[in-house]
């Protein structure tokens, strides 16, 4: 937060007709299409921030002048708009915006100092059937109603297989890239099999990572990073996705999992990552599959000031 304050500091005024983010082409809003929001914070109190759009069956990063970030905020976050909120790409309940950015004057909801142009933010209210367990939330809406997959989802097997499945496709992939073992099993390890619709068997997810990855370290010495997804094929699981990152603890980006959702009805989820490095801007790399293997179909940053620099992939 302290560095994007810095940088806002030193952008220059931003012409009220330059599209930001800076280098993406402005979305339709006349079309109507469908945005995709990032519900996070407080349970009780949660923030809604629009991150992405759904256009022709594939999806987008938002750019808009000044005057249309406001017009998604007065048409999107109004205050009484809900939308259904997803979490492993099955419906969760409803969010309310009870207060877009503007709404009333000119002053905005959520103010970030020294930053000139403000991705809207929306205060919200969360309306589920089972209040969540967790203090605090991160889920996806859609101001569409998302298409569930048809038929069952496949019986999983049991967390011991999956972690010993997990570990064993994970170690030989940081083999493959010279990662000592001994450091891979000094690093938090997860495993997950997600029903993403991209086989007719699940995707197994696989994370090795830093206890202490990214700001919440000093940034300093060597640390390695695995995340990598596996699909089954006629030989087993194979890699289909490998994010393997090994060096400096300053250059090392990580990628975690957000959430996975089916956003344009294909019947196969985009699978949602937050990626980052150490000082840097969190950024939304959404995967999609295609081809047999997940490919980054979008990578936009998830800041709240519009006006910083482009970030470096």
């Amino acid at each position: 937060m302290l560095l994007a304050v810095a940088a806002c500091d030193k952008a220059s005024k931003a012409d009220p007709n330059q599209v930001l983010p800076d280098g993406v082409p402005a979305l339709d809003l006349a079309s109507h299409p469908t945005v995709l929001f990032q519900v996070f914070g407080d349970a009780k109190e949660p923030k809604i921030m629009p991150i992405a759009a759904v256009t022709n069956g594939a999806i987008k990063p938002i750019a808009l002048t000044r005057a249309g970030w406001r017009e998604l905020d007065s048409a999107y976050l109004a205050p009484g708009s809900r939308y259904e909120v997803y979490s492993d790409d099955a419906p969760r309940g409803t969010v309310t915006v009870t207060r877009g950015m503007w709404t009333g004057g000119d002053a905005p909801l959520y103010p970030l100092p020294g930053c000139r142009e403000l991705r809207p933010v929306g205060a919200a209210r969360l309306d589920f059937e089972t209040s969540p367990s967790d203090p605090s939330v991160e889920l996806i809406a859609s101001s569409t109603a998302m298409t569930a997959h048809p038929g069952k989802p496949p019986v999983l097997p049991p967390d011991a297989a999956i972690a010993q499945l997990g570990r064993s496709l994970g170690q030989a992939l940081g083999a493959q890239n010279g990662m000592d073992k001994q450091e891979l099993d000094s690093l938090d390890f997860v495993a997950r099999m997600l029903n993403t619709g991209a086989t007719k068997n699940p995707t197994l997810l696989v994370s090795f990572i830093d206890q202490q990855a990214g700001d919440v370290a000093p940034g300093i010495g060597h640390t390695s990073h695995i995340l990598a997804l596996f699909d089954k094929a006629d030989t087993g699981y194979v890699a289909t996705y490998r994010h393997v990152k090994s060096g400096d603890a300053k250059g090392v980006e990580f990628q975690r999992l957000v959430d996975r959702l089916d956003v344009n009805g294909d019947g196969v989820d985009e699978i949602m990552l937050e990626a980052w490095k150490f000082g840097g801007r969190n950024q939304l790399v959404v995967l999609a599959f295609k081809g047999g293997q997940w490919h980054e179909a979008l990578r936009a940053p998830s800041d709240w000031c519009l006006d910083l620099p482009k970030p470096a992939k």
